[in-house]
């Protein structure tokens, strides 16, 4: 909704709006903009009111502020129909996929931005540092990058007798990276065919001239869909597999530094990065295959990102404090965890690393219980706090932190300990951590909250 109030704004439109009284990550950004906000979702609507735009929270189309909207005979669009509306004005390059397509969307937009193309583009994140905005609406700009999210514009949809609509439908790309394919959301997703199913629509709507990027690794998995058989567009792939078409040939983690070396159509080419992990490098790679198909050299590419400091909860550097150093990152899925965990021990070898998690929806926690056990595998110790119940789901008694910190302790005998609230989070770190120690916090609900507490 932030980088929709932004494009909104730069499209002259005066914007107000709705959201509960906690702050989040984007209110930052809100604060800098000439946006009136209110803490209720149920007040009357302004008697100017011209449109209303609504997300999937909150009871979605059934919100009564919509509602109202309707009964006025106002224009109503989710937030992904108004999104859509300025992203299919212009060539449209979309980034999807279960992890890495905030950072990979915020890295082709820095790569286009340092070569003056000044696109529009929409990334849901908090913030990204050095551009100090999440999205804009340029209409001089020949490119829109956009974060095509595969989430449902509205989660009750079934119980209303109501088709599930994914986020990114609406969207009409000219080129789209796909940065993973994974099962997730199985509060709305059945299982890993349903969301196979789901990408494969969207890849559909790719025009016959267009071009599909993916990881070698999903290319098998892709490539038998039978939207995918019958389809006329270009399959371009990378990662570190030789059939790759942009190949990475090394990598090598440094203390806050990242380096590789990739082949593009047989020539070598050098990249640098401040952001660590195997899976930040193979973003990168994405990204700066994304930019050559609109004719940008991979050299310039390449160089542009050695300045890209991430975004806004991403392996997000918070600051020292008593000689302990303090990350955060948004990882919410196991396979991001993972990836997360993986790059914790590159970035910092023999030195103590705590990661401190908190999942986000029972559902999710619940269906994937076995996979998050794993993903903490190489994690040298582990706290937790209660699970982040959204929204859009109810209480779950029969799924909870403790239950998962036991498992990871017995699968791997790391220590692993529910400490079930912030406040009680924010206690171990001042007394328990020391000199030298890292703090890494992990998860998509509110447990950042932490480190202004400490």
């Amino acid at each position: 909704m932030t980088s929709l109030a932004q494009m909104l704004v730069d499209a002259g439109k005066h914007v107000a709006g709705s959201d509960v009284a906690e702050e989040f990550v984007t209110q930052e950004i809100l604060n800098s903009l000439p946006i009136e906000i209110d803490q209720s979702l149920t007040a009357l609507l302004p008697a100017e009111t011209e449109c209303v735009i609504y997300t999937s929270a909150h009871l979605a189309d059934q919100n009564s502020q919509v509602q109202q909207a309707r009964a006025r005979n106002l224009a109503v669009f989710s937030q992904a129909e108004a999104v859509a509306f300025f992203f299919n004005q212009q060539y449209g390059l979309a980034v999807c996929g279960v992890g890495g397509k905030s950072t990979t969307s915020a890295m082709l937009t820095w790569i286009f931005e340092e070569l003056g193309r000044s696109p529009s583009f929409s990334v849901g994140v908090g913030n990204i540092p050095g551009l100090n905005r999440t999205g804009r609406w340029n209409p001089e700009a020949d490119e829109f990058i956009i974060e095509a999210d595969e989430y449902v514009i509205n989660p009750h949809a079934a119980e209303q007798g109501e088709e599930l609509i994914p986020r990114f439908t609406f969207l009409k790309p000219e080129l789209i990276v796909c940065t993973n394919l994974k099962y997730d959301h199985p509060d709305v997703y059945r299982d890993f065919a349903h969301t196979k199913q789901v990408f494969a629509d969207f890849f559909a709507q790719l025009p016959a001239d267009g071009t599909l990027i993916v990881q070698d690794k999903d290319l098998a998995v892709i490539a038998q869909l039978p939207q995918i058989q019958t389809a006329q567009f270009k399959i371009l792939t990378y990662g570190e597999s030789s059939i790759s078409d942009l190949q990475l040939l090394n990598f090598q983690a440094e203390v806050g530094k990242t380096k590789t070396v990739f082949s593009w159509q047989g020539q070598k080419y050098q990249l640098e990065l401040l952001v660590p992990g195997l899976f930040n490098a193979l973003n990168a790679l994405s990204a700066i295959l994304a930019a050559t198909q609109l004719g940008l050299d991979p050299t310039a590419a390449a160089q542009a990102l050695a300045s890209f400091r991430s975004t806004k909860r991403r392996f997000e550097y918070i600051g020292t404090k008593d000689e302990v150093d303090y990350y955060d990152d948004y990882a919410h899925h196991p396979h991001e965890i993972e990836a997360m965990v993986a790059a914790l021990n590159e970035w910092f070898p023999g030195r103590r690393k705590v990661i401190a998690f908190q999942s986000h929806t029972y559902s999710r926690t619940k269906e994937l219980f076995d996979q998050f056990v794993s993903a903490f595998a190489e994690a040298k110790e582990v706290v937790m706090i209660d699970i982040f119940s959204s929204a859009r789901e109810k209480n779950d008694p029969t799924i909870t932190s403790d239950k998962l910190c036991a498992a990871i302790n017995q699968a791997y005998q790391i220590p692993a300990q529910n400490l079930g609230s912030l406040a009680a989070l924010a206690e171990f770190c001042q007394q328990e951590l020391h000199s030298g120690d890292v703090l890494l916090t992990m998860g998509a609900g509110d447990i950042y909250l932490v480190h202004e507490m400490i």
